[in-house]
């Protein structure tokens, strides 16, 4: 099944889209669902649920929080007051949370919270390396519209280390160029937040050409290395330079 796993509209600064049009526009791409992942903002997700209903296609709502640590994006089992009422801002209304808090509050509602864009550079205190040393997020977000291929590479990279699986979205632009498949049907808000949980997904850049790895590597910056567990995933090991495995055009690693 394939989800745009970080849909916007209008409601999130520089998107034109509204809800409708971002459903609609899924739909004709082949996507199975989209989940509206606005920057704090929950209190219109009916309206968005209802341009799903109306576009033939599932519809999720999750929400993108900016914390001194980079941004994370967190979704919870039902789409009930703690989005539509916003209950959730009682971390933002007077200071920008951290990573942790985010993740305490979400798990008490036992929903989940993932990594975005770690790499991208045009966010404030965007988390680069620190997300080696953040506990508690359940994937990476590696693909999504106006990511670099070099920060889409360190985060392909940061996630095969930390052994979390990868996810992908929209953010507001080229709808159904960016998805996250899952391995089975999710109908439900629950079913979705599970699904995560499980860690059975996988970013996915539809339609992109690969690159050859010369290509990606030309303007590659030098990095600090750093004693890293996990692995698995395409991609280079910065510590010896050796092939992970093969490039792939999703994220999909072998599991055992």
């Amino acid at each position: 099944m394939l989800i745009d796993l970080h849909a916007k509209t209008s409601r999130s600064k520089g998107v034109s889209l509204s809800a409708a049009e971002v459903a609609e526009k899924a739909k004709a791409a082949g996507l199975d669902a989209v989940a509206f992942c606005e920057t704090l903002s929950t209190s219109h997700s009916s309206e968005s649920l209802e341009a799903c209903k109306n576009a033939g296609i599932q519809g999720f709502v999750g929400v993108e929080i900016p914390t001194t640590t980079g941004v994370v994006i967190g979704f919870v089992p039902e789409v009930g007051p703690f989005l539509l009422s916003e209950e959730w801002r009682q971390l933002t209304e007077v200071v920008t949370p951290s990573v942790e808090q985010v993740v305490e509050l979400f798990e008490s509602h036992n929903g989940v919270v993932v990594a975005s864009r770690p790499y991208d550079l045009s966010i404030p205190h965007a988390m680069g390396d620190r997300i080696f040393e953040i506990n508690g997020i359940k994937g990476v977000e590696v693909f999504t519209s106006g990511l670099k291929t070099l920060q889409a590479d360190f985060a392909l990279e940061a996630a095969a280390f930390l052994s979390l699986p990868t996810l992908a979205g929209s953010a507001g632009q080229n709808v159904g160029d960016f998805a996250t498949l899952f391995e089975n049907e999710i109908t439900t808000q629950s079913e979705l937040v599970d699904a995560i949980k499980a860690g059975q997904f996988w970013a996915v850049h539809i339609g992109a050409t690969e690159q050859k790895r010369e290509q990606r590597r030309e303007d590659r910056p030098e990095r600090n290395d750093r004693d890293r567990k996990g692995g698995g995933g395409g991609g280079r090991d910065r510590r010896n330079g050796k092939d992970r495995g093969p490039d792939r055009k999703d994220s999909r690693r072998r599991r055992n």
